[in-house]
């Protein structure tokens, strides 16, 4: 019976956002969640809000500082803050590296969607605003003033992941929006943890990624039956027969719970 409960509550936090079809952070307007702040260091992150976890650097340099400065885009949309990345995210995508490691932000999706941000740069030097899956590069804002503003647009085509969005240098951030391919209902934002440990499954197999410390992976079949249990330090993949499944993540940074499927 308590097994069962267990997996009740599993099921109830790996489906309980796919039926909304979008996501909208409004960082420049929304200050219940995104108030006027000097933005968080080290040793206060890393941090979630709104299921939108922020990874600082190990310095002072304050990322997700908030402050006033109104904002015009050819949408239509206004602000009145805006989100500072204060820096670069530690890697550099033309180098083929996808992966940031400080100033980011991260949140979780089931498979295909449309990821938009509304950004400017922070300074006048030549600089990028990147989107990617931590594998690869989604979207690219090139930007070489701070008073040209952007909506950088990009489609995400994989199966359940992370996106991670960071600069080369620092960005302000006005509004990410994240939209479920139409006739989907792939979106899901409750998995936004620090965890870094990440599944992806990719025809028969399922790929383990972003192993930084002891990780512990039970995956489980739609009844609540576990099927497969899995402990690894470093990345790795295996076969996996064919279904859909909800899979735990245990490391030393927390747990997390997301649905895999395996064609």
């Amino acid at each position: 019976m308590k097994k069962q409960l267990l997996f009740s509550a599993i099921l109830g936090i790996a489906f309980s956002l796919t039926t909304s079809a979008q996501k909208v952070w409004d960082l420049a307007n929304d200050t219940t969640n995104w108030p006027v702040s000097a933005g968080i260091t080290a040793a206060g992150g890393p941090v979630v809000v709104d299921n939108l976890a922020i990874y600082p650097h190990s310095s002072s340099d304050n990322m997700a500082q908030i402050e006033s400065s109104s904002s015009s885009f050819t949408d239509g949309f206004t602000g009145a803050n805006r989100f500072k990345t204060n820096g670069s995210g530690g890697v550099d995508p033309s180098n083929g590296e996808y992966l940031p490691s400080v100033r980011y932000l991260k949140f979780s999706v089931l498979g295909a969607c449309t990821i938009k941000v509304w950004c400017r740069s922070g300074g006048s030097s030549a600089r990028s605003l990147y989107i990617t899956d931590g594998t690869s590069l989604i979207a690219e804002q090139a930007a070489t003033d701070s008073s040209t503003y952007y909506i950088l647009e990009g489609s995400y085509t994989g199966g359940a992941g992370s996106i991670y969005i960071f600069g080369s240098n620092n960005f302000s951030l006005y509004k990410i929006e994240v939209t479920a391919n139409i006739g989907t209902t792939t979106l899901s934002l409750d998995n936004a943890s620090p965890v870094s440990t990440n599944l992806k499954a990719i025809g028969s197999k399922v790929y383990v990624s972003n192993v930084i410390s002891k990780t512990d992976i039970n995956i489980y079949s739609l009844t609540g039956a576990l099927v497969k249990s899995i402990s690894t330090t470093s990345d790795m993949n295996f076969d996996f027969r064919s279904g859909l499944y909800i899979a735990t993540i245990k490391t030393s940074e927390g747990e997390k719970t997301m649905r895999i499927f395996v064609k």
